[in-house]
């Protein structure tokens, strides 16, 4: 297919001229005439044409005017331009080219040389426009990755990925580790269908990581029906254990509050377990950040061993949630590896929670 040339000149006579040489050995050509400025313009802007030859001499606005004009409008800013002139040819070399003429020929033309010029220029912009293609198309390649990265890595970890490349691992001191698990959901699930199931993952799933987001916590990942969060391991409020607390009861008052207008009912069993926790990637080759260490799995025990619609929570926990929450003594219960161990529900705030402010905490270094 051939090039869109637009021939700016108010002489009809030199514009057939140069429609002529031009299009002798290439008749696929497609040739576009303006005999001004002003139409100039308006044929760049609709034709978006892969070279303009212009004249510079003509009346009203003339060639490194129009030329002007053409580089300040982001539709005509690349298109290349030849300035042909037959007056002061030295001193408007100078000036065509500080203005981002591609080139500029002196009148009489010379076949060979517009010939020539006209080839040399349209295969530089040919490059132009498929290096900009391949960096747009890169752009927005980055761009998908990164939104698909913000979905799957916490933010900081995400921020320490661009700055270092990797994800060392790290021990991250008194955090709270939460497990939301969906009640019955294989039986629930076998009689939907696959968007059905997804779309209800989908809206439950962004409802959990708005409240997780207001108390400071951060989604790690979500398995299957099992949606798994920490507090304290990035942002620092004054009262981790409150605010992880607080993400608890609010998450289940989401879906009291989804059940009520929603055909499909769910309840859920939450865990909430309190320690250090360690934080990397499972390979250098896998990007995709977890969690580990004695606190998540007892956060996972707890949560297996609670009662649909309930809050368990350790022992350890337990002292700084009496100010805020009353908390309901369950019968200890023998967890694997830790024998019987006290456990608690959470029941109801004592009196409204005073929202706290929290540090973050940048990314891990190095070191």
């Amino acid at each position: 297919m051939g090039n869109t040339i637009l021939i700016v000149d108010d002489s009809h006579l030199d514009v057939e001229m140069i429609a002529a040489i031009i299009t002798k050995d290439e008749p696929f050509r497609t040739i576009i005439i303006a005999n001004d400025g002003e139409d100039a313009l308006m044929q760049a802007v609709r034709h978006q044409p892969d070279l303009i030859i212009m004249d510079w001499e003509m009346p009203g606005m003339c060639g490194l005017d129009t030329l002007k004009v053409l580089k300040k409008n982001e539709l005509t800013a690349d298109l290349p331009v030849i300035l042909i002139s037959g007056n002061d040819y030295n001193d408007k070399i100078e000036l065509a080219f500080g203005e981002g003429a591609a080139d500029f020929i002196q009148k009489p033309v010379n076949k060979e040389e517009l010939k020539a010029r006209t080839k040399s220029v349209l295969q530089n912009y040919a490059t132009f426009k498929s290096l900009k293609d391949q960096t747009n198309q890169l752009t927005l390649a980055n761009h998908k990755n990164e939104r698909i990265l913000k979905s799957i890595l916490p933010l900081p970890i995400l921020m320490q990925i661009k700055e270092y490349g990797s994800i060392p691992p790290k021990r991250y001191k008194d955090c709270v580790a939460i497990f939301v698990d969906m009640v019955d959901f294989t039986t629930k699930t076998g009689k939907m269908s696959p968007g059905v199931l997804l779309r209800e993952l989908h809206e439950l799933f962004n409802g959990f990581d708005a409240v997780i987001d207001e108390h400071f916590c951060t989604r790690i990942k979500t398995v299957g029906d099992a949606y798994i969060a920490v507090c304290g391991m990035f942002y620092t409020p004054d009262q981790i254990e409150i605010e992880a607390a607080s993400a608890a009861v609010k998450i289940r008052e989401y879906i009291i509050e989804r059940n009520l207008n929603n055909e499909i009912k769910w309840e859920v069993k939450i865990g909430l377990y309190n320690g250090d926790i360690i934080g990397s990637s499972v390979s250098p080759s896998n990007l995709n950040f977890d969690i580990f260490g004695e606190t998540v799995n007892m956060a996972s025990r707890f949560q297996t061993m609670c009662e649909p619609m309930q809050i368990n929570v350790s022992e350890s926990l337990s002292k700084p949630l009496s100010e805020a929450y009353k908390l309901v003594t369950r019968v200890p219960k023998k967890v694997k590896g830790k024998g019987v161990m006290p456990m608690y529900y959470i029941h109801k705030p004592l009196k409204p929670i005073k929202k706290e402010e929290a540090h973050f905490m940048p990314a891990p270094s190095m070191q």
